[in-house]
């Protein structure tokens, strides 16, 4: 990439040096010509790479006028330095004021090419990043979509759902609706931009409901407490799945009837504040790997300045803490 921007900046110049060569060749021999033009053109690469390089990442930062005061300084001091050496006289060849004048008008047309280009450059690595970020949620929802239909959990499941229905047990068809909705949430609802919270909601009470078919040992310790969820509350698709999901991976509640695992969503008018906690034993706790990660990116970007994510780990528990700013 970058020997691909190199080359282009090669080209506009090679472009400008042989444009001023030609108009100086109607005014001094071709050896003299291709002199001045080499110290004309070096002036114009001064200007522009200094704005590039120095005025823009140093001064814009702190607002358009110390932006433009900058300009103006750099104008001033380097058309001293320029009339100083009667460059001016060689490359200009007009009066005093007229040289100026073209000086100052040529100043501010390589400042706006280097500024547009500083601008195409800053936009397209904005929307490079965006893909990246929508690159990197379609991988976390793969990802997350391989976690739940592998063959390993659609085995458990169907057997669980085959040993209800052996026993004409009224939950199987329920628990084969269920499954057959996180399907289709994580396939079809997965990929837009926002979903309506109460589907999120029901997204994560029907994988809590298959999970639970596992016959969990602490299975009485699992508490689901929701509240304040309305119609008209929209959330980024699979966020709070992620969470859950990770708190059953690496929870102890399978195996130590002690473990335990709370989830609590409560929603206002202006936010949402959802928290998961979870034991686990020393021995067994992992890493919560590429899905929390995945996790804070995905707010950053969806919500900048409108969420704060705490996780902690304490003795044999593992919390997590989400508020969002929902606002209707």
């Amino acid at each position: 990439m970058q020997k691909i921007k190199a080359i282009y900046h090669i080209i506009f110049w090679v472009f400008v040096y042989f444009f001023i060569f030609d108009y100086m060749t109607d005014y001094y021999d071709i050896v003299l010509a291709f002199f001045l033009t080499f110290v004309e053109i070096s002036v114009y690469l001064i200007i522009a790479y200094v704005n590039l390089f120095l005025l823009i990442p140093k001064l814009l930062k702190n607002g358009n006028l110390a932006y433009l005061l900058g300009l103006i300084s750099f104008l001033v001091i380097f058309y001293t330095l320029y009339s100083f050496t009667d460059l001016d006289d060689y490359l200009l060849g007009g009066s005093k004021w007229g040289n100026m004048v073209t000086f100052s008008l040529n100043y501010l047309m390589f400042i706006l090419i280097s500024y547009l280009y500083w601008y195409f450059m800053l936009y397209r690595d904005e929307k490079q990043n965006r893909l990246e970020l929508q690159n990197e949620k379609l991988q976390a929802e793969l990802l997350l979509l391989k976690s739940q239909v592998s063959p390993h959990f659609l085995f458990n499941s169907l057997n669980n759902i085959y040993s209800l229905s052996v026993v004409k047990n009224d939950n199987a068809p329920v628990m084969i609706e269920k499954l057959s909705d996180i399907l289709r949430y994580i396939i079809y609802e997965g990929k837009n931009q926002f979903v309506a919270l109460e589907r999120e909601v029901e997204l994560l009470n029907n994988y809590i409901d298959l999970q639970l078919l596992k016959k969990l040992k602490a299975e009485k310790n699992i508490s689901v407490s929701i509240n304040g969820v309305n119609s008209l509350h929209k959330i980024v698709p699979l966020l709070l799945i992620t969470i859950v999901e990770n708190c059953f991976k690496h929870s102890d509640i399978g195996y130590n009837a002690n473990g335990f695992l709370r989830i609590n969503l409560d929603v206002d008018e202006y936010r949402m504040s959802f928290t998961a906690e979870n034991s686990f034993l020393k021995s067994k706790k992992e890493s919560g790997g590429i899905g929390l990660i995945n996790l804070e990116k995905q707010l950053q970007h969806y919500y900048p300045d409108k969420h704060k994510l705490v996780i902690e780990e304490m003795t044999g528990v593992y919390k997590v803490a989400l508020i969002i700013n929902i606002a209707i």
